[in-house]
């Protein structure tokens, strides 16, 4: 797992749509779904409720927080030694 794929499921869980999130981040989505899949296999669990409409799972809403946090703390690192 990377900061990249935490950035990127930040996104799609902020907006709730793939193609919005793709179009964000400038990415296909296809590359967004690998990058979420990913994700899913490696918490063994899924991240989101992709019917009836795109919502977080239990998990991915703890996934989701713990990846800001963690985020936050990359930026705060970065900004001390730039």
């Amino acid at each position: 797992m990377d900061t990249l794929s935490m950035y990127y499921f930040t996104t799609l869980a902020r907006v709730l749509n793939f193609t919005k999130a793709a179009q964000e981040l400038f990415i296909s989505q296809q590359n967004l779904s690998q990058h979420i899949k990913k994700l899913e296999e490696h918490y063994k669990a899924p991240l989101l409720y992709r019917k009836p409409v795109l919502k977080l799972t239990p998990v991915g809403e703890v996934v989701y927080h713990s990846f800001l946090m963690i985020l936050k703390e990359e930026e705060n690192a970065f900004k001390k030694v730039s």
